[in-house]
């Protein structure tokens, strides 16, 4: 049994479905040439992280930093591989549970960072 505020959320919805146009009277009209669709690219882009109200005279470029996309350097490696033995040795003297997973989340993160500094 509904209730009297809910029959009118049924009436209100079945009106908005019967007064609502198709789908496809919203559809473009199809043109006379025929244009393959343009390929979309999920890459990243710097306009894409750029926050706010964009004007016109001041144009974000559209390109991807190069230097972002490359592999990680060897001085990064050596961070890693420091934060992570670093990390191994605080999660052995924390011990239990908390400490266990500390350690094995720091030699994790140590054995990639060796990875990373010695490729």
């Amino acid at each position: 049994m509904l209730r009297p505020h809910g029959s009118w959320c049924v009436v209100a919805l079945l009106v908005s479905v019967c007064l609502s146009r198709s789908v496809a009277a919203q559809e473009r009209a199809p043109s006379a040439s025929f244009a393959p669709p343009v390929p979309v690219s999920f890459a990243p882009t710097v306009a894409a992280t750029h926050l706010g109200i964009a004007s016109d005279l001041d144009p974000v470029p559209t390109t991807v930093n190069p230097a972002a996309t490359a592999a990680p350097s060897r001085r990064d490696g050596r961070v890693l591989a420091i934060v992570g033995g670093a990390a191994l040795i605080a999660g052995v003297l924390i011990g239990d549970t908390g400490g266990t997973i500390i350690a094995i989340s720091g030699a994790a993160i140590g054995l990639y960072g060796l990875y990373v500094w010695q490729r």
